[in-house]
């Protein structure tokens, strides 16, 4: 504004100055009309020349204007930090007050206490760790011990041995051998859809770092957490998987009267009874069937209970350098299987992982409104089957209720 002041000063002093030279030179030297002309021609060309000026300024200065009430709509709200520390520097009281001439001061904040704003600010700025945190993502998945096959379907058939009668024997010489018989079925396990999306900005995407790399890990890691449940806890029912936890999967705990470890100990034993007992019972029920299991599965929290069980003097049950195994089986934390229950089984021959589709990320912008509106649908999904061929490779249940039938 100061510069075009001065262009303005500068053209008044200078027209005028030009008109009274002219003047003087007519009064001067007396000179006639055709003088008087090209004097008036001049001093038109000159006032034309100011006009224009005059209006680049003005040009200038309603840029200058609309500039200015842009930035200041859209320019954020004051926080409540810098309102006071504005208030600080500019308000006579205060610094009246710090001078010692007053004994009070008063601040008018006029800034919206907003707690998005003002408690993410820093007196000093803030150092920025690059990259994004978050829990662990889960490491050890139910897949892992699962062969697993491609497929080209949408349904795995298996033809599964239903029954049998064994009728195989040591014979007199020139009597007839015993018949046996074997019942089959196919079986069809389902190709399921197991997926999740979500939809981000364009900006997002382009403008913060590492969101794509972020979104492509922690997205179908979600997914592998609904996997892991599908495994184990399927219904079987609509678009579930069967899982090898659920009626129709693998084989449960045997608490029946008939079961080889029911009322092993006796009621007396309740006490010292743990979960140790009960996988012992569930891989004697898995091998007497000609299983070798490889794999027990428990809980987090099971797993570390399993470490405090002590016995009537105090002691502690078992402690192997921090890894627990049962007669050379694995015992494997996972957060998929529930507190309190347990699988055990020979995960190599007892089922199947099908493959239809891989798991696969996709961006795209063409759903709904995304084109119009700059928004990316990130989708993570996988197709799979799960064939429980051999279901009494598996032996799962609860360990309060094995517990209660070791103990009757």
């Amino acid at each position: 504004m100061e510069e075009i002041n001065q262009k303005l000063t500068a053209i008044k002093d200078g027209l005028e100055q030009t008109i009274d030279q002219k003047i003087g030179q007519s009064i001067e030297k007396n000179i006639g009309d055709d003088y008087k002309a090209n004097l008036k021609g001049e001093v038109v060309e000159l006032l034309e020349k100011r006009d224009k000026t005059i209006s680049e300024l003005n040009t200038r200065i309603d840029g200058m204007e609309m500039a200015s009430q842009k930035a200041l709509a859209n320019a954020p709200a004051k926080t409540f930090k810098s309102e006071l520390s504005d208030s600080l520097k500019e308000n006579r009281e205060f610094k009246s007050f710090i001078e010692g001439n007053a004994s009070k001061a008063t601040l008018n904040i006029k800034a919206t206490m907003v707690t998005s704003l003002n408690a993410s600010g820093n007196t000093v700025p803030a150092s920025v760790l690059s990259g994004f945190y978050f829990d662990p993502t889960r490491t050890v998945r139910v897949r892992d011990f699962l062969p697993t096959i491609p497929t080209s379907s949408n349904t795995v058939r298996y033809v599964q041995e239903i029954a049998y009668t064994n009728n195989a024997a040591a014979r007199i010489e020139g009597s007839a051998y015993g018949e046996s018989e074997f019942r089959l079925d196919a079986v069809d396990a389902p190709v399921r859809s197991i997926g999740s999306y979500m939809t981000l900005t364009k900006e997002m995407l382009n403008d913060v770092p590492q969101l794509s790399s972020y979104i492509s890990t922690r997205l179908p890691a979600k997914v592998m957490n609904v996997e892991d449940s599908q495994l184990l806890t399927g219904s079987g029912a609509g678009v579930n998987l069967q899982g090898l936890m659920t009626a129709g999967g693998g084989a449960q705990f045997d608490v029946s009267t008939g079961g080889k470890f029911y009322q092993f100990f006796g009621a007396g034993a309740s006490a010292y009874t743990n979960e140790f007992d009960v996988l012992v019972a569930a891989k004697n029920q898995a091998q007497i069937l000609e299983y070798s299991p490889n794999v027990i599965m428990v809980s987090s929290s099971d797993y570390n209970k399993m470490f405090l069980r002590k016995d009537a003097n105090a002691n502690y049950v078992v402690f192997t350098n921090g890894v627990l195994t049962l007669l050379g089986i694995p015992i494997v934390v996972s957060n998929a299987i529930a507190d309190g229950t347990f699988i055990i089984g020979d995960f190599a021959q007892g089922a199947t992982l099908a493959q239809r589709e891989g798991m696969e990320i996709s961006f795209a912008e063409q759903n709904e409104a995304n084109f119009i509106k700059d928004l990316v649908t990130v989708k993570a999904t996988e197709r799979i089957a799960l064939p429980i061929h051999n279901p009494n490779a598996f032996v799962w249940g609860t360990f309060s209720t094995a517990i209660a039938s070791m103990n009757v």
